[in-house]
């Protein structure tokens, strides 16, 4: 039996935080990405699948990075699950390798934006690369929520954040702020909500103003977060 080392269970306040932080990551990869590759969802992955759809339906041909996403996130995905078992469930490792791993891949990302314009051709394979590195980010980002926290808050599709804070606002509101339950789904709720929705108001704004070089913001939040949660680990080591 594996026992987990001390480390590893964050703090209450970085448990509440982070996938608040993530979601903020999340949403500005996703923005950045639809604006300045043709469309392409990175965090927003199955998005691509209504693109596809739509495309087929009118006869227009799919961009390349949109059919590529869903596959190369999987893959990513069962990468990051099968890293995960190797490390014997250890839970600060985990943290390291894929939280490690996002900010690694959004900074590949965000050099590859300087070497070229990927925006005026999103087939290139410029641009393909670009936006499958994102896409294998928010796959390591995802996987992470899965493997160590105890519960798998979304922080890419909001639809199901949205119903939650409704109707922990509508039983907040029926009960005048009594219930324990309603108090602790909206507080759970609306920080992934109020992130996502502030990431893509910065993704939006640093495409306007930094155009294809957009990618280092979200390629920077991610180096900051993963040395943040590394540096409260070590203040929490034992």
């Amino acid at each position: 039996m594996t026992t987990q080392p001390a480390a590893a269970t964050l703090p209450r306040t970085t448990t509440m935080r982070l996938p608040a932080a993530l979601a903020f990551i999340a949403g500005v990869t996703d923005v950045t990405s639809w604006i300045l590759l043709g469309g392409l969802f990175t965090a927003h992955i199955t998005g691509n699948l209504v693109v596809i759809a739509a495309n087929l339906v009118s006869g227009t041909p799919p961009r390349l990075a949109s059919v590529l996403a869903l596959p190369v996130f999987l893959l990513t995905t069962i990468a990051a699950t099968m890293l995960a078992r190797r490390f014997a469930n250890n839970r600060t490792r985990t943290t390291r390798v894929l939280l490690g791993a996002q900010a690694l891949l959004l900074t590949v990302a965000a050099a590859l934006s300087f070497t070229g314009t990927a925006s005026a051709n999103p087939d290139a394979a410029l641009a393909v690369t670009i936006g499958l590195c994102a896409v294998c980010a928010m796959a390591a980002q995802n996987a992470y929520l899965h493997l160590v926290p105890v519960t798998a808050p979304s922080t890419a599709v909001m639809t199901g954040n949205i119903v939650a804070a409704t109707i922990a606002a509508v039983d907040l509101v029926t009960s005048r702020g009594q219930s324990p339950a309603a108090r602790a789904k909206w507080q759970a709720a609306w920080p992934l909500l109020a992130g996502f929705v502030g990431g893509c108001l910065l993704g939006a704004a640093a495409s306007t103003v930094l155009g294809d070089h957009a990618a280092v913001v979200p390629a920077i939040l991610a180096l900051g977060l993963f040395g943040g949660v590394v540096f409260r680990e070590a203040e929490t080591a034992p």
